[in-house]
């Protein structure tokens, strides 16, 4: 009976590891480790990936025009042009907080000092500084402009030949000041970076 009681013992322990699966995890052991995730990447934008760019293109372009007008009479002032360029990056899975990168990777690639945010809004006050202190007679214009650059780009990331992001950075070199004496009838036919200033010139 002692033969057979042991051999009962023995069958209950096979069958009861048989039930386990064959591992303490499955009756209230150490649980077995499961597969350790991969960190998701992070997104692809110009601070994580490589930057590649077409030739840009530049258009002049006025920001702001101050007219003032002086005889022995009286002095008029009228503020014609106020407009300060923000700069803008389209394309599908772009964002605006790209600017400033973007603006800094084509200004070092073409040696160029791109603005980053929107241009300089107290020129107005500036070009009233400039022309209160001009004697001149008559209507004058003081303006102000800069060079728009544009240029499309690729931003790449992660190895093998994954798809690019491609869009287009438009934004502002730098911040140029001038004037003009609207009675200077013989400068209008002259080179000029931003010759549609004379159409500024008031008409009474």
């Amino acid at each position: 009976m002692r033969v057979r009681e042991r051999h009962a013992v023995v069958i209950v322990a096979l069958l009861a590891l048989t039930a386990c699966g064959g591992a303490l995890a499955a009756c209230g052991g150490s649980p077995t480790p499961g597969p350790t995730a991969s960190p998701a990447p992070p997104p692809c934008t110009p601070d994580t990936g490589t930057v590649d760019w077409d030739e840009p293109t530049s258009t002049p372009s006025l920001l702001h025009v101050v007219a003032r007008y002086r005889d022995d009479a009286r002095t008029t002032w009228r503020d014609l042009l106020d407009r300060p360029y923000t700069p803008e990056v389209t394309g599908d899975g772009t964002d605006r907080s790209w600017v400033p990168t973007l603006a800094r990777s084509l200004g070092e690639l073409h040696n160029l000092s791109l603005g980053p945010d929107t241009s300089p809004r107290d020129e107005l006050t500036q070009l009233h500084t400039m022309l209160e202190n001009s004697t001149q007679r008559g209507w004058v214009l003081g303006y102000s402009g800069t060079t728009l650059v544009e240029a499309g780009f690729r931003v790449t990331c992660g190895t093998g030949d994954p798809t690019p992001i491609t869009g287009t950075l438009t934004t502002w070199n730098t911040i140029d000041s001038g004037f003009l004496s609207c009675d200077d009838t013989t400068s209008r036919d002259e080179p000029a970076t931003y010759p549609d200033a004379w159409n500024y010139c008031p008409a009474d």
